[in-house]
């Protein structure tokens, strides 16, 4: 029988490096909650049909987001009480999707999306930059962990780092802990001295962070402590509009209500606001040009994926269900599942026994439903 994460003699101890393979550091990870989580994955795995496993597991290997999603959904709709068909063949098309989901007199297509926030260019940069961290934390120091106050990459090329290990190494072998611990108490990260280097590749600027006394006698395993603060402005309505409405366009018209589902593992995504801006257009604040009558309120611009620019848009979607799950939250994941007001194909969205948004009247209307923890039988603090 296959098995999603065979028995194995490695271990890999503490956090994972920033380039580290996903898939692998589940695997052979001695952390507590690592096992917890591996354990439910196998249960999961196991429920998936026999002759999808091997590929699913390829897939966990090389793209484990993509794959655990899949993983999740089939698991989400099995508790449901629906049978599930994986890439079921289609009439008119040699796509497939995801699954074909049914109950009873109730079917529909399920199709999923993983979304990140960033283009091609910016993944490919933070790859090169977690390469460069897990390279960097080869540096061999006693005393002090590394803060990283800014990093700037001058070329697309890998940096290499040896140079300016070696610099850190001699710079802080000079240093007193105890003296740079005195001036930070007085003048915060100011008080410490700051390392410089710069080359053709790359330029960065770092300073020592004195460990308490009784952790200064080992060598730091992971010397990094601190990273550069990541900023960014707006949201990530845009990556996860396009998500949308790439999978709407992937397969035409279907005679079945048709579900589209994107786990938006991006940090841009915040939360409710931003989605509910993509689905139902985005807040505004309108008035009347009566000066006697103002009548401000918050209305929603015509440029949601479901309506846009005066007209109903996406027509052959039945709905839209967004989630923030990761392999860690799966109880305490948020989730938003909204109904298409103007689908072709009518969505009974009551039978998912899920929190669920509609129109009706001009007004949005949220009924209730059950969380991820009540669906599936795991308590919100399963990792503790």
């Amino acid at each position: 029988m296959i098995k999603l994460f065979d028995h194995t003699e490695e271990v890999i101890k503490g956090p994972s490096n920033n380039n580290e393979n996903a898939f692998n550091y589940y695997h052979k990870s001695d952390r507590k909650d690592m096992a917890v989580i591996r354990k439910v994955l196998e249960e999961w795995f196991f429920n998936y049909p026999n002759k999808e496993k091997k590929e699913l597991k390829n897939r966990f290997k090389k793209d484990m987001d993509s794959a655990f999603y899949e993983l999740f959904l089939h698991e989400l709709f099995s508790s449901l009480n629906f049978e599930i068909e994986i890439h079921p063949k289609l009439k008119d098309s040699s796509k497939r999707p995801d699954f074909l989901i049914q109950k009873k007199d109730f079917s529909a297509y399920v199709e999923a999306k993983i979304c990140y926030d960033k283009s091609e260019s910016e993944m490919a940069f933070e790859r090169r930059r977690n390469e460069f961290y897990d390279s960097l934390n080869k540096t061999r120091i006693k005393g002090f962990l590394l803060r990283i106050a800014e990093l700037e990459f001058k070329t697309t090329k890998q940096p290499r780092t040896k140079e300016l290990i070696s610099k850190i190494e001699t710079e802080i072998s000079l240093l007193d802990p105890e003296a740079i611990t005195s001036q930070m108490e007085k003048y915060g990260f100011e008080g410490s001295p700051f390392i410089n280097y710069e080359n053709d590749d790359f330029k960065i600027l770092i300073q020592p962070m004195p460990l308490i006394k009784s952790k200064r006698d080992k060598i730091s395993k992971n010397p990094i402590g601190m990273f550069p603060f990541e900023t960014f402005w707006g949201g990530g309505e845009n990556s996860l509009r396009e998500s949308i409405l790439k999978k709407a366009k992937r397969y035409g018209k279907f005679d079945i209500p048709y579900l589209i589902c994107v786990n938006a593992l991006g940090k841009k995504t915040s939360g409710k606001i931003d989605i509910e801006n993509v689905i139902w257009g985005s807040l505004q604040y309108t008035y009347s040009t009566n000066p006697d009558n103002r009548d401000g309120r918050m209305t929603r611009a015509m440029d949601g994926v479901f309506y846009n620019s005066g007209k109903p848009k996406l027509k052959n979607v039945s709905g839209v269900l967004v989630t923030k799950v990761f392999p860690s939250n799966i109880p305490n994941a948020n989730y938003w599942l909204f109904e298409h007001p103007f689908a072709e194909n009518k969505m009974d969205f009551s039978r998912l026994n899920l929190v669920y948004s509609y129109v009706k009247e001009n007004q949005i209307i949220s009924l209730e439903g059950n969380d991820f923890d009540k669906i599936f039988g795991i308590s919100k603090n399963w990792l503790e």
